[in-house]
């Protein structure tokens, strides 16, 4: 049994006559016929038989058909890979972001890139305090989305482009008030509560100088979603970028602080970042491009 004598047998049990189906796949109507034979002697089932004027399905033509129509499939998928693997098209691409970026952003450059290249695997991760950088230097990320400061530079040889602008600041949930609706404006109203901050970053960044307070208590996190949860549970107040609080704030559940004699809010830009002297497929530069595009349209 070939795939060619599979694919004669679905040809005229879809057109219903060897004729057609030899015109079909600009074979002889001897050559079909006789495949046919062979398949059916091979099976030792009758496949077809003849109604008038027409080739019509046995019972067991009909059971084997879709079988030998998924077989042709996965024929052709076969043929696909090959040639995509056979290109400089690669198998994957390994996308890793900061939770602290504007991921609506980079989902919407993947889909973008998966429709036109969807043989290649797209690998996304989120990181936090700025583990996508530590991603692309050990390896493991082709592209990153990352707060960047200059500094970065000393640790690898980097290409960069501008990617969006994110701004963070502190907030406290209404009901860890003492009084409600009564705001404070002093950094001495807040020590009852634990400020709820980031865990140490990485690349020995000082984020108490950085920050520029630190509270007696406090709680730390390495992930920016279970910080916005405690922050919603009314567990302390602290600091969060400010689009990953936006509807909370906008209903009153979340407080921006605004306090005297201290700047809280502190402003930063994310890049796009990838190994200068590490080239990317034909898939890769599509998914750089793509977000280059999707960050321009944002600014």
């Amino acid at each position: 049994m070939t795939l060619d004598q599979i694919k004669m047998f679905v040809t005229v049990a879809k057109l219903g006559s060897i004729a057609a189906a030899a015109e079909c796949l600009c074979k002889t109507q001897s050559a079909i016929s006789i495949a046919l034979k062979r398949l059916q002697q091979e099976l030792k089932l009758d496949l077809l038989h003849r109604e008038q004027y027409r080739l019509t399905l046995t019972d067991a033509g009909h059971k084997l058909l879709s079988h030998c129509e998924f077989l042709l499939k996965q024929q052709l998928n076969i043929e696909t890979i090959a040639h995509h693997l056979a290109s400089d098209l690669e198998p994957k691409i390994h996308i890793v972001y900061e939770a602290i970026c504007h991921s609506d952003l980079i989902f919407s450059a993947i889909t973008e890139v998966q429709k036109s290249y969807p043989l290649t695997e797209l690998y996304l991760s989120s990181e936090n305090n700025l583990g996508a950088i530590k991603s692309l230097i050990d390896g493991r990320g082709d592209i990153t989305i990352s707060p960047w400061m200059d500094r970065f530079h000393e640790l690898g040889d980097f290409e960069t482009l501008p990617f969006s602008r994110f701004k963070i600041i502190t907030a406290i949930h209404k009901k860890a008030l003492v009084e409600p609706n009564v705001i404070p404006t002093f950094v001495n109203e807040l020590e009852h509560l634990p400020l709820l901050m980031p865990q140490t970053m990485l690349f020995q960044l000082d984020l108490e100088r950085l920050l520029g307070f630190v509270s007696p208590s406090q709680i730390r996190t390495n992930d920016l979603w279970a910080q916005k949860a405690m922050l919603m549970n009314g567990a302390g107040w602290g600091y969060i970028p400010k689009h990953l609080i936006a509807d909370e704030l906008a209903s009153g559940e979340l407080l921006e602080l605004k306090m005297e004699q201290l700047s809280f809010d502190i402003y930063g830009e994310n890049r796009m970042v990838k190994l200068a002297n590490k080239n990317l497929g034909v898939a890769g530069d599509a998914m750089w491009q793509a977000l280059a595009k999707v960050a321009d349209k944002a600014a």
